[in-house]
C-alpha cells in the first residue's frame, strides 16, 4: 500500500478523516466520498498481513470541524455560533499524535476511527 515503505516496525500511520463522513453528506458529495474512502483505506490497511506483521498501528482521526481560517470564514464572524464550540485546533491533534508516538500503549487499536 502507498506509504508502507516509509513505516518502521511498530510505526504509526494516521489519516485525518471526518466525523461528518460517517453519515450522508448532502451538498458535499465529493467531500463525503473522499473522507469515506480515507476511512476505508485506513481500516483496510490495518488488516493487511504486512501491517500486522510489522506491528503498525493505523488510526483515523475524525474531528467534527477543524479550526482553520477557511472553516472560520465559512461559519462567519458570529462567534456565538454553536459550531465554534465544536472546532478542534490542529495543534490539539498534533499533540495527541505526539503522545501516541512517545507512548505506544496510549494508541487506539489499529483500524480505529477516533
Amino acid at each position: 500500500l502507498i506509504g508502507e515503505q516509509f513505516l518502521s516496525p511498530g510505526g504509526l500511520f494516521v489519516i485525518i478523516g471526518a466525523s461528518a463522513a460517517l453519515s450522508p453528506t448532502p451538498g458535499m458529495i465529493g467531500y463525503g466520498s473522499a473522507k469515506t474512502a480515507a476511512h476505508h483505506y485506513l481500516q483496510t490497511y490495518a488488516h493487511t498481513p504486512s501491517s500486522i506483521r510489522n506491528d503498525t498501528t493505523a488510526v483515523g482521526i475524525l474531528p467534527l470541524m477543524l479550526d482553520t481560517p477557511s472553516n472560520r470564514a465559512m461559519i462567519g464572524e458570529d462567534e456565538s455560533d454553536e459550531r465554534y464550540g465544536t472546532m478542534v485546533k490542529p495543534e490539539s491533534i498534533a499533540k495527541e499524535i505526539g503522545e501516541w508516538i512517545r507512548h505506544g500503549h496510549l494508541r487506539p487499536h489499529s483500524g480505529s476511527l477516533v
